[in-house]
């Protein structure tokens, strides 16, 4: 039995339907993401889970028994939220006893509790110092430290880093996946930013205007996105559109050379997916993928280069190459053969 069954939950804000038949089981100890943009529903999901939304259909179960009744106070969850809402008024220890206190925890038992949490978090060196006088990455610390504290079975995220600098944000997702593994509860965390999905989430849901557009690991969804929408979402990506010579092979869109592709049955408008990292400057290797253009632009980014090549048909390619790359004498303007091994790309239908 999964810790979380969420079945086919619906939610409408007047004729706007936010959330439309989402179905999800989530198990005990997973750190799941809900990754897309703004307005596909995931923070409307995460609050109905934590009983903020009122659904209007369907079901949340957690650990076998129906929230439909359940007010918030009442379910084995808690939430981080993005301003991490702590009490301006309060120490450290007073923001993160809150919760133990209000449950009636005598003051033996709430110093067994906090004093834990604040260790599990870095943060009891400064128990008595109040949010003001806290970093932004030590008052996150402390939410969590707050929402751990009231041992829930289920952690919720509401993108709880969106508010850091870049730097920070990059150290505190690696703390956040570490501090998972140590507590071993269920981590449900809600982000628009592909990357804090793939660092962290043992699983990914990518949603889609109320739905669910596909569900995997980081490296399932990378490699095998089931449509054109989760290949642009996750990573960067070359989505060239594809057509059936004559006889039926493939070719991108006003080029005159054949793939070494097939249509999938049933597809109107098929699209070729291929990571920027999976094509090189010169020849196709035997059986790949050929084709010419001309270098646009060319970017340094500290770890790696991005080339941008144009092909005949009009085609803008992005390639990506480690460092400086071996390619650092070409200048824009220049004429370029690119190419890709054939299982590299990826034929998509929707």
């Amino acid at each position: 039995m999964p810790l979380i069954a969420i079945d086919r939950v619906t939610k409408s804000y007047g004729s706007l339907q936010v959330l439309k038949g989402v179905s999800l089981d989530i198990e005990e100890g997973e750190f799941v993401a809900l990754l897309g943009p703004s307005g596909c529903g995931k923070t409307t999901l995460l609050r109905a889970i934590a009983g903020f939304v009122d659904i209007d259909t369907g079901t949340i179960a957690i650990g076998g028994h129906s929230m439909a009744n359940e007010p918030p106070n009442r379910r084995p969850v808690n939430m981080v939220f993005q301003n991490y809402a702590l009490f301006p008024h309060l120490t450290v220890r007073d923001n993160v006893a809150f919760g133990p206190r209000r449950n009636g925890v005598d003051k033996a038992g709430i110093a067994a509790i906090v004093d834990p949490a604040l260790e599990t978090v870095g943060m009891a060196a400064y128990a008595d110092r109040l949010p003001a006088q806290l970093s932004g990455g030590q008052q996150q610390r402390v939410a969590l430290a707050r929402a751990i504290a009231n041992k829930p079975k289920v952690l919720l995220l509401d993108e709880p880093l969106g508010a850091l600098d870049l730097k920070l944000r990059k150290r505190m997702q690696m703390e956040l996946k570490h501090l998972h593994q140590k507590l071993g509860i269920t981590f449900l965390f809600v982000t628009h930013d592909q990357e804090e999905a793939l660092v962290m989430a043992d699983r990914i849901v990518v949603m889609q205007d109320g739905g669910i557009a596909q569900i995997g690991t980081g490296e399932d969804i990378y490699a095998r996105p089931a449509n054109r929408y989760v290949a642009d979402f996750i990573g960067e990506a070359n989505l060239l559109p594809l057509e059936a010579s004559a006889d039926g092979a493939l070719r991108i869109v006003g080029e005159t050379e054949l793939l070494p592709y097939l249509a999938p049955d049933g597809a109107s408008a098929p699209t070729l997916l291929i990571r920027p990292e999976e094509i090189r400057i010169g020849a196709a290797p035997d059986g790949g993928v050929g084709l010419s253009g001309t270098l646009t632009d060319r970017v340094f980014i500290g770890n790696a280069t991005r080339l941008f090549v144009r092909t005949a048909s009009g085609q803008s390619i992005v390639i990506q190459q480690a460092g400086a790359g071996p390619n650092d004498a070409l200048r824009t303007g220049a004429q370029v053969r690119i190419g890709w091994a054939r299982e590299a790309a990826r034929v998509l239908t929707g």
